[in-house]
């Protein structure tokens, strides 16, 4: 049973890395279930006994590497980042796993990953500044509005600090655009 979730865990891990230097090569929008197999050297029927869609390859690509891609911090960590959310865990796993950032989350990467990953922080920011926001419906939405904002920003640090083959050091990146996202919740 064991040398089966091997193989398993074997065919999963080199689809997604064929899926990785595709994007790398021609963009995730550019890339097809073919082209993954042929890279991969697997059978379609192999390829479609694990997943539904190149999107889903996508989606399990990291855990498929064996890494916690993005893991955030602790969202209620007190004075992280001028009391902005914890982001060095995020920019610091970005920063360690560079070609597979590039690839899930860059500028050839498609929307699949990122839409992901923008909701993950986007439940981030909403824990870490709940506390800014009354109970009525009003508030409610006045905080998906800021949560939604907040999560675009630490996306658009995320990919240019990606693109830009990371020209600052993780905790300084980290911490201004925490600083950023602190200052969007100054006044609520």
């Amino acid at each position: 049973m064991e040398s089966v979730d091997r193989r398993i865990q074997k065919t999963k891990k080199i689809l997604s890395e064929s899926l990785i230097a595709l994007i790398l090569e021609k963009g995730y929008e550019n890339v097809t279930v073919q082209e993954i197999i042929d890279r991969a050297n697997v059978g379609r029927s192999t390829f479609y006994s694990h997943y539904e869609s190149k999107d889903q390859l996508l989606l399990a690509g990291p855990e498929n590497l064996g890494i916690r891609f993005f893991e955030a911090g602790d969202p209620a960590k007190p004075g992280a980042a001028a009391d902005g959310p914890d982001l060095l865990p995020l920019f610091r796993h970005a920063g360690r796993n560079l070609a597979l950032a590039k690839a899930m989350i860059g500028r050839k990467s498609g929307d699949v990953f990122t839409s992901h990953l923008k909701h993950r922080i986007g439940e981030m920011v909403r824990e870490k500044f709940r506390h800014r926001f009354g109970k009525s419906k009003q508030e409610k939405i006045w905080q998906r509005y800021f949560c939604d904002a907040a999560a675009a920003t630490v996306m658009g640090f995320l990919i240019a600090w990606l693109e830009d083959d990371m020209p600052f050091p993780e905790a300084e990146i980290a911490e201004t655009c925490a600083r950023a996202v602190a200052r969007m919740f100054k006044d609520r």
